[in-house]
């Protein structure tokens, strides 16, 4: 059996922890690794890291692992991953570390192609050099093949690897054009019903769609902020003009990202006013639904669903885009009924090296106690649940 450092070096690829301002020279290599990567993600380009881990309260402290094949002037990056501390994790001060989140729930490291299992090891050793017992992969695609090349690795080198949750999501990908998709796709009275909406809206004043990319996006950003501003999230003070270093993430991320034309601000607009907004990022041949938000005035003609389908259309229809990541929550209500794909999503804790096994089967043991507590007080939850529904039905 190959051990971490045999592994991490026979292909001659080394890897090391840094500190942002170290990786950030190397933005070049980086966007060219992102291009060519075994899984696309656009939230671990340069563009979004860099940005996250100057601007967002995570990213204080954080660190991003860097592989590369051979040395001194020829060498290649094949690997990144940026990582941030966890503090506690479940009450216990154990050295693990989790894979960066910068507002999108993918996990998935950029791997180079044609040497993953190589590049994973160098990463895994790396950390595990840097003191650290365990790895936390919250959102890998768990039938993805930086998936498939870690369960052969874990094997290959004799790390354990536990997957703690899965669901799966929306996602978008069809061979149908976006007009017929969208007719196909959706329920006959759910598409009528739009139909309604629509026309009524229309009704009110000039209703339009459109793509804002390039030089354009930042102006169209800032529209996107105000309307969320304007809503719930700016009454809880959650939108990302509040939330702390939110607003400066996403504006220096959209530029960075404007100039590579690897993101698109979608606006519906009522005689030019924008009623509803949505931030999509691109890597390569998948595109990221990162954010949406609607004027909450017009709700009952329901902007952000009729946003949505225009954008549905609009990405089938762009032979650049292979599939959409709607990056959302489970059974989401809206984007569902929708994008009707799914693709698989996995919480995966890694253990980076034998040397520390003590402290990673004591973070293993934290994390199988907090499942078992919650599968045995889900029954206790439904009931509480089934009570407050039916107050509230009381209350009426």
């Amino acid at each position: 059996m190959l051990t971490v450092s045999e592994a991490a070096t026979r292909e001659s690829v080394t890897a090391e922890v840094v500190p942002f301002e170290q990786a950030a020279p190397h933005a070049d290599a980086w966007r060219d690794l992102a291009g060519r990567a075994l899984e696309p993600n656009v939230f671990y380009g340069p563009e979004m890291t860099l940005a996250g881990l100057r601007h967002l309260p995570e990213g204080r402290g954080g660190r991003v692992v860097m592989a590369w094949r051979g040395a001194g002037a020829t060498r290649r990056l094949v690997g990144i991953l940026p990582v941030v501390g966890v503090g506690r994790r479940h009450g216990v001060p154990l050295p693990v570390r989790q894979a960066a989140g910068f507002y999108g729930t993918v996990s998935t490291p950029l791997i180079d192609g044609e040497e993953a299992e190589e590049t994973l090891a160098a990463m895994l050793a790396a950390l595990g050099r840097a003191g650290i017992c365990g790895l936390l992969l919250p959102y890998l695609y768990t039938d993805g093949p930086v998936a498939a090349a870690l369960n052969r690795l874990a094997g290959e080198i004799g790390l354990e690897q536990r997957r703690l949750s899965g669901f799966e999501r929306a996602f978008l990908r069809s061979p149908l054009d976006g007009a017929t998709y969208l007719r196909d796709a959706l329920e006959t009275r759910r598409r009528k019903e739009a139909e309604r909406q629509r026309r009524r809206l229309a009704e009110t004043g000039a209703l339009a769609f459109r793509v804002a990319r390039g030089p354009e996006a930042a102006a169209a950003l800032e529209a996107f902020l105000a309307l969320e501003a304007a809503g719930w999230k700016g009454r809880e003070g959650t939108d990302l003009r509040s939330a702390p270093g939110a607003a400066l993430f996403v504006r220096e991320a959209t530029a960075a990202l404007a100039r590579a034309d690897a993101i698109r601000v979608a606006l519906l607009t009522l005689d030019e006013r924008v009623i509803a907004a949505g931030l999509v990022a691109v890597a390569g041949d998948r595109a990221f639904y990162m954010k949406t938000c609607y004027d909450e005035s017009l709700g009952r003609f329901s902007p952000g669903l009729l946003l949505t389908l225009d954008l549905t259309a609009h990405l089938l229809d762009d032979p650049a885009i292979e599939g959409a990541d709607s990056i959302a929550i489970a059974d989401h209500p809206m984007i569902d009924r929708v994008w009707t794909a799914r693709v698989a999503v996995s919480t995966l804790l890694l253990q980076t090296t034998r040397d520390r096994a003590l402290s990673f089967r004591l973070l293993r043991g934290a994390e199988d106690l907090r499942e078992l507590l919650r599968v045995r007080s889900r029954p206790l939850r439904d009931r509480f649940e089934a009570w407050q529904a039916a107050r509230k039905v009381k209350a009426k």
